[in-house]
């Protein structure tokens, strides 16, 4: 009985208030758990009233409602925020730098509220009527760069729910938000507003709202101008972190084929096969190849700009990148290597006539790829030889290839010389291959 009733008393005790109040602004994960899963039960309501009652950003103290303790203000603390945010964007903005103070401490308490889906809803509840995304859209336009950049960071958060995305979609934030991806005066405006484009696209509702908008055109000429702006040399908006921000949105968007077309009428191609020579933003400039050749323009545009060269190298990269998603995969990968994108913008590439043709110096590359441990890397690179191997020029270079390398790896070559076991059956392995895309090795006819 005594130790049912301690294993009571240590039950009640996570339920009982911190005898330290807990700082809205402390950012360490592993010393907070208020609003994460594993806090249920753990007073996670108890937290930090106290602490932001006392620095509050209201503008006059008539504008609180003390009879509803909570987060902010109260237990309504998302509402309030929205209703003296509004208040405050509806005086004239002469009234000085205390007004804009005011706007950041409220944006900035918005954001300490909107951690969980619950208290995102709620701020999406308090603009069904279109009033919540109208006070958000007027302060993207605001004349304070903070205030501009909270506003992004806001939306950003919205963006994580269903009808939060529909509302951003039909509000037209959109366009502000690629609108500021040139923002003159501050890079972490640039930087919010393309993180907040990059998460809404994500989703593939968003991405087609945005698409079959008619606006949607728009948006794609404004972010493939941006990058083309910032990624000038000596630019006056130089931002290298949000380069590789906005070929990711682009490699979500050009899944379109209308964003496509425009995406090729302002150039990106020579900026982004010149981004693959460099071996820069590989793994998001790789996402945004392997979108442009799912479309006929895209691959031809990428064949002529060199695109096959470029990727040349990258088909033996071994560098491993965290965890991302390519929209042209049907899966998550939990790893994905530059190779396995290089391997499936090859194969795309490939398709076409002229892409079999200029795809010969990537045969040795792709017969490495074969003994590949990777499954995805190593079905890209036999469907790209199969593919080669249907035009009669490249396909003698694929045969020639195969047996002079004794289908070995090139990088273990000098390890096979004195193992003729083991180069017999590298040898027998790759004959299996050849048969399965119907090309014997000792058929004249295959010449």
């Amino acid at each position: 009985m005594a130790e049912h009733h301690a294993l009571l008393a240590r039950h009640h005790e996570g339920l009982l208030p911190p005898l330290e109040p807990h700082l809205p602004s402390y950012r360490d994960p592993s010393a907070v758990s208020a609003f994460l899963p594993g806090s249920v039960g753990q007073a996670a309501l108890h937290r930090g009233s106290d602490v932001l009652s006392t620095r509050s950003p209201s503008p006059a103290p008539a504008a609180q409602e003390p009879h509803q303790p909570s987060v902010a203000y109260g237990r309504s603390a998302v509402s309030k925020t929205l209703r003296v945010l509004k208040d405050l964007s509806e005086q004239p903005e002469e009234e000085g730098q205390g007004t804009a103070d005011l706007k950041k401490k409220n944006l900035k308490v918005l954001l300490e509220c909107l951690v969980d889906h619950s208290s995102i809803g709620e701020a999406i509840m308090q603009g069904e009527d279109g009033d919540g995304l109208a006070l958000l859209k007027s302060l993207l336009s605001d004349s304070e760069a903070d205030v501009r950049r909270y506003t992004a960071e806001v939306i950003n958060r919205y963006s994580t729910l269903l009808q939060g995305r529909k509302q951003i979609c039909v509000s037209g934030c959109v366009e502000m938000l690629a609108d500021l991806l040139q923002d003159p005066s501050s890079a972490d405006v640039r930087i919010a507003s393309g993180k907040a484009l990059n998460h809404l696209v994500t989703a593939m509702d968003a991405r087609d709202e945005i698409c079959n908008h008619p606006e949607g055109p728009a948006v794609v000429v404004k972010v493939v101008r941006a990058l083309l702006a910032i990624s000038a040399r000596d630019s006056e908006i130089s931002t290298p972190s949000l380069i590789p921000i906005l070929y990711e949105c682009l490699s979500h968007l050009l899944v379109a084929e209308k964003a496509t077309e425009l995406a090729l009428q302002e150039d990106l191609v020579p900026l982004l096969i010149h981004t693959l020579k460099r071996r820069m933003h590989k793994v998001a400039s790789l996402k945004v190849l392997v979108s442009l050749c799912g479309h006929s323009q895209g691959k031809r545009a990428a064949i002529d700009n060199g695109g096959l060269q470029a990727i040349c190298g990258m088909l033996t990269s071994q560098e491993t990148v965290e965890r991302q998603v390519c929209v042209n995969f049907a899966f998550n990968h939990p790893v994905i290597l530059d190779s396995q994108l290089s391997a499936r913008a090859t194969l795309l590439m490939c398709v076409d006539e002229s892409g079999k043709h200029k795809a010969g110096i990537l045969v040795p590359n792709l017969v490495q790829q074969l003994y590949s441990t990777d499954h995805d890397l190593y079905k890209n690179a036999l469907l790209a030889i199969r593919s080669i191997s249907e035009s009669p020029s490249t396909r003698v270079l694929v045969m020639k290839v195969c047996i002079d390398s004794s289908t070995a790896p090139l990088n273990t070559i000098q390890a096979l010389e004195d193992d003729p076991e083991m180069q017999a059956r590298v040898h027998n392995d790759h004959r299996v291959h050849l048969a399965a895309f119907r090309y014997e090795t000792g058929s004249p006819s295959t010449a």
